[in-house]
């Protein structure tokens, strides 16, 4: 049964691992639910009118693009203006998509929040999924690959979004 995407919401879920940790992130399973929450760090959720939960993204706020998750470490900082999802997986087809656009909105609701630049693999997958969502490829760099989404008002460009012809 496919679920309804267009109504799911958007959800802080970093302090419920219960949902999320273990296993089930297949980009980078490496690091601990203690990497994923440390401060300046999160996961969303993304859930659906019946209850379920279609996809997660873990993200942290930096102070500059990082190229490594080295970088990522050391530019993590709770009042970060770059949000860096740096890895994201779905339960359900289409939901991916769905939870990177509602980070979006999300930050252009956000005065102190300007960017959505990812840590992606270097894989065709990643790169085909964020190209594919409307991401630029910003850089590629030795382990990862950067792809940057447009966070401005989709009406005038006004960051975040205060003008009355924006909807956010």
């Amino acid at each position: 049964m496919v679920s309804n995407l267009g109504a799911a919401t958007l959800h802080d879920v970093t302090t419920s691992p219960e949902l999320w940790a273990g296993a089930q992130d297949p980009v980078r399973p490496n690091l601990p639910t203690s990497f994923k929450t440390a401060e300046g760090r999160g996961v969303f959720g993304l859930k659906v009118p019946d209850g379920k939960w279609a996809a997660f993204m873990c993200y942290a706020r930096t102070t500059d693009v990082p190229k490594s998750v080295s970088e990522l470490i050391a530019f993590t900082s709770p009042t970060g203006s770059v949000v860096v999802p740096y890895t994201v997986w779905s339960h359900e087809k289409g939901a991916g998509r769905v939870i990177v656009n509602k980070v979006i909105d999300y930050v252009r609701s956000k005065e102190e929040m300007t960017r959505v630049v990812t840590l992606s693999p270097l894989t065709e997958m990643a790169r085909k999924f964020h190209l594919r969502n409307g991401a630029k490829e910003l850089q590629v760099n030795q382990t990862s690959v950067n792809f940057e989404y447009d966070c401005g008002c989709e009406v005038c460009e006004c960051m975040p979004c205060d003008c009355s012809w924006g909807n956010y």
